[in-house]
């Protein structure tokens, strides 16, 4: 009899009654199981559709634990899936075809059935038993999770994703030992928050990891090397570790020079892709948002308006003002810690501003992202002219200003380098050529301040 038929019939419409009578009732493990052995005798199509109805109350528990009931007792097994290390396991085709498309396709007919794949017994296991009960129930460290993840894309297994394993991304599954294997796995660039917290736990370690897994370390993908060093630089206060952190980078990228280091790392992705939250600045009525909005912009340049805007290590305060030939221009004036921690980062703030400023419906701003650095203790301001004269604006303009700002602190951490032995840095590194215009000014001002006029 083919399962088309046997849905029609009446010992199939009885027992299909009998799920929510079941559920109802508060059926048991026994019960349950009972249930799921009769209707899998009947073929994998009418299983699946009674199957399928059942699955979708998550309100019974009991029935639930008969069906992994059936996967731990191996009962009425009529597949064996055969892992990469040559280990079986026995389940049952409907089962695996309710929860996988790949399963759907692949299992057909009454004989029994042998599918290998090429995958750890441990992530094939869990898998499947996930398919049986939901939930994960096993040891995984963060590299099997990112497996599983795999397998179930590869078996088109639409019920876990990402948030089923993403515990296994955080302490205490995540180790110094394991975490470096997890940034390596190739899948993981398919889920940036979990790669995004990996890499923060590798620099929030970075240090005590230098002293023991430097090999490991400079395993680490290049394009994620910019989340793992910003985490890093968050903890680095002192000349020693700052030392190490460059020679690592030096080593990782093979580059010669720290002034090449220096010009590299203004093209590694240090953030920008969201819009910068900005705040006003003490003193003024609190607002803050997303974007600047500057109502009759004429009026509102008497009082020359600004804004704080919010980084990771630094809060950046920007001001509207007139400049040359009385065009509107954003003037950075200065970069404060954020939380007041020591870090070696503080002596010389960086960072790259890219700006979209809407004048009468139209970005103005068409220029490149424009970098800033300031010196410690230096009195440096910056400024970017806008397309925009004071005579061209009336009483009823206004500009809506947003910006997306990444900041750059392992260049902050090479001036910083620098800073500490200047007299070898000018022979070694030859920055009186080799360092762009803003570094060495920067660069510059500094030790001039340091050495004749601070006290």
């Amino acid at each position: 009899m083919r399962a088309s038929e046997c849905l029609c019939s009446p010992c199939c419409e009885s027992t299909s009654a009998a799920w929510p009578r079941a559920v109802q009732a508060g059926a048991g493990p026994v019960e349950a199981q009972t249930l799921v052995t009769q209707f899998l005798a009947w073929g994998n199509n009418a299983a699946l559709t009674i199957l399928e109805g059942a699955m979708t109350d998550r309100t019974d528990e009991k029935v639930r634990f008969g069906f992994l009931a059936l996967f731990e007792k191996q009962h009425l097994c009529d597949v064996t899936i055969v892992s990469q290390d040559r280990r079986e396991i026995h389940c049952h085709k409907a089962i695996l075809a309710s929860q996988s498309e790949w399963f759907s396709g692949q299992l057909g007919g009454g004989a029994h059935a042998t599918i290998s794949l090429d995958h750890k017994y441990k992530v094939v296991r869990c898998l499947v038993r996930f398919m049986y009960f939901g939930g994960i129930d096993s040891e995984l460290n963060p590299e099997d999770a990112l497996d599983l993840l795999l397998l179930a894309q590869e078996l088109q297994v639409q019920a876990l994703d990402e948030e089923d394993v993403a515990k296994y991304m955080k302490e205490p599954c995540l180790t110094p030992q394991n975490s470096i294997a997890a940034l390596t796995h190739h899948t993981l660039e398919r889920y940036p928050r979990m790669q995004e917290e990996i890499c923060m736990y590798v620099g929030d370690h970075f240090s005590d990891m230098l002293n023991s897994m430097e090999s490991q370390l400079l395993a680490i993908p290049l394009q994620m090397l910019a989340s793992v060093l910003r985490a890093a630089c968050l903890r680095c206060a002192t000349d020693v570790q700052a030392d190490r952190i460059m020679r690592f980078c030096l080593a990782h990228t093979q580059l010669d020079s720290a002034c090449d280091l220096l010009r590299e790392t203004k093209q590694w992705r240090w953030g920008a892709v969201d819009v910068n939250n900005m705040r006003s600045p003490p003193g003024e009525a609190f607002s803050e948002g997303r974007e600047w909005k500057v109502d009759g912009v004429r009026e509102s340049m008497e009082v020359a308006p600004a804004r704080i805007v919010e980084g990771v290590f630094f809060d950046w305060c920007i001001r509207l003002d007139y400049g040359a030939e009385d065009r509107l221009r954003i003037v950075y004036e200065s970069a404060t810690p954020r939380d007041g921690a020591p870090r070696c980062v503080n002596r010389f703030p960086a960072a790259m501003f890219a700006w979209t400023v809407m004048f009468r419906g139209q970005d103005v701003f068409q220029e490149k992202p424009v970098f800033i650095c300031f010196p410690e203790n230096v009195s440096l301001h910056w400024s970017t002219s806008l397309p925009v004269s004071a005579a061209e604006l009336s009483d009823s303009d206004d500009l809506r200003i947003e910006v997306r700002m990444a900041e750059n602190p392992m260049l902050s951490l090479i001036l910083y380098h620098f800073s500490n032995d200047l007299k070898t840095t000018v022979t070694s590194e030859d920055i009186l050529n080799r360092l762009p215009h803003i570094e060495y000014r920067c660069l510059s001002s500094y030790s001039l301040v340091k050495t004749h006029v601070s006290p």
